[in-house]
């Protein structure tokens, strides 16, 4: 062998070393479940968006059965007749993995609430649990509440879902990925009228999704001192830029009256699924059952024009493994089975958002969905997410208090300052009514 020849055999070991110890580096980087499961172990979960026994041994029981053998899976329904503070109470159950989304787990009766809640940073240090593989924004959206509690498994996001046909009816350029709330504003007028007998409106939304999520990353209620403090700019230019202005026609104000006996206010799933007068509506994504049999595509929320490319807040799942748990190594060895990138790549694939910071599962995102062929990967994943705030148990007291403030704001029997204070005063009567 020639010195070139050597010193190229050399070259060459050293770069498959290197690349070796790259390929070790990456897989120690995903720590591989099961290595507490030498033993067989019982561990009970509850979901507590209430979804049955089928739909959870599909998303998570076969898979954890498939990969975990040694693992009973025994899954706790919600009971609508019992409470969950009653059922902790009673001490009938104790469940080992909670499951619930960053705007449940500080709601009242919930799993903050209760106290089942534990900081699971010193779980993660012992299981070599990398942080940094996680998206930020589904990290700090638990920690804001207090401590590590549970780690992220799924995310979501809000979009616009927009009917196509109500764009082509009246000959209006389809939205676009990227819009401000301004050029959103434009739309809805075009398309809010009255034509045949009907009348359309522009632009609806979820008024509690959005204000739980919204882009500006406003506090309901300060966690610090249990009060709202609503009747200030930044919700002025909340409620005014991005759910007031794209609702302001005489048209709409019909609408509203309309619907001032119903809970939403203004137009809602079914308007917008059913009786399909709304052209744009912002909701939590999702491959929901009532978009089947629409003409429909989804676009990135606007962002206000001072913060290009921010959308909503995260709205992550996350797998919690509560204080009570007696089982909390075997917990640990489930929970790094759905933050894996084989899980995370199988749901992303199915339409499930991932909370991996991961361009090659993002990649493949909606694959195997029928919402292949629209515009989903580009909607989900165009915006940053708005830095998130602590969720509190007393929301969902903004949330009623500014729904019920929505009817006269677009009629105009109210203006924006009074709907505001109005609603703050109410919030915080409620609030301390409570804590007595």
């Amino acid at each position: 062998m020639t010195r070139t020849q050597r010193t190229c055999a050399v070259l060459a070991l050293t770069a498959a070393m290197a690349l070796s110890a790259c390929s070790r580096q990456d897989i120690a980087s995903e720590p591989e479940p099961g290595g507490a499961l030498a033993e067989p172990v019982e561990l009970s979960f509850y979901h507590n968006a209430g979804i049955p026994e089928e739909q959870f041994m599909s998303q998570f029981g076969n898979y954890i059965r498939e990969k975990l053998p040694n693992v009973t899976v025994k899954f706790i329904p919600k009971d609508k007749t019992v409470s969950f503070p009653e059922m902790v109470a009673s001490g009938s159950m104790k469940i080992d993995i909670f499951i619930d989304s960053i705007g449940q787990i500080g709601l009242k009766g919930s799993l903050l609430d209760v106290g089942l809640h534990e900081d699971m940073t010193e779980l993660v240090k012992k299981h070599n649990v990398d942080l940094n593989r996680f998206d930020p924004g589904a990290i700090e959206a638990i920690n804001v509440m207090g401590g590590l509690y549970g780690l992220p498994i799924s995310n979501s996001t809000m979009l616009i879902m927009y009917n196509k046909d109500i764009f082509d009816r009246f000959g209006v350029p389809y939205p676009q990925d990227g819009m401000t709330w301004d050029e959103l504003t434009e739309l809805s007028k075009k398309l809010t009228r009255s034509d045949g007998g009907v009348h359309y409106v522009g632009y609806s939304t979820s008024i509690n999704h959005y204000l739980r999520m919204n882009p500006l990353s406003l506090v309901n209620v300060d966690p610090k001192t249990n009060r709202a403090s609503l009747n200030n700019e930044d919700w002025k230019k909340l409620l005014q830029e991005s759910m007031l202005n794209p609702m302001q026609s005489d048209v709409y104000k019909q609408v509203a009256a309309e619907l001032k006996s119903k809970w939403y206010k203004i137009p809602y799933l079914d308007e917008f699924s059913k009786t399909q007068n709304t052209a744009m509506f912002s909701f939590m994504y999702g491959e929901y059952e009532w978009l089947k049999g629409m003409n429909y595509d989804v676009v990135s929320l606007p962002s206000f024009k001072d913060n290009p490319k921010v959308g909503s807040q995260s709205y992550p799942t996350y797998m919690f493994i509560t204080s009570t748990s007696e089982h909390k190594d075997a917990a640990m060895e489930v929970v790094k089975l759905f933050i894996s990138d084989d899980y995370q790549t199988r749901m992303s694939k199915s339409g499930g958002i991932t909370t991996l910071n991961n361009d090659a599962i993002k990649q493949v995102f909606g694959e195997e969905t029928e919402m292949k062929d629209k515009n989903i990967k580009n909607a989900v994943f165009f915006n940053r997410p708005a830095p998130a705030v602590a969720k509190t148990r007393y929301d969902t007291f903004v949330e009623e208090a500014i729904r019920k403030q929505y009817t006269p704001l677009l009629t105009g029997e109210t203006d924006l300052n009074t709907a505001l204070r109005t609603a703050e005063e109410e919030v915080n009567q409620k609030i301390e009514a409570e804590q007595k």
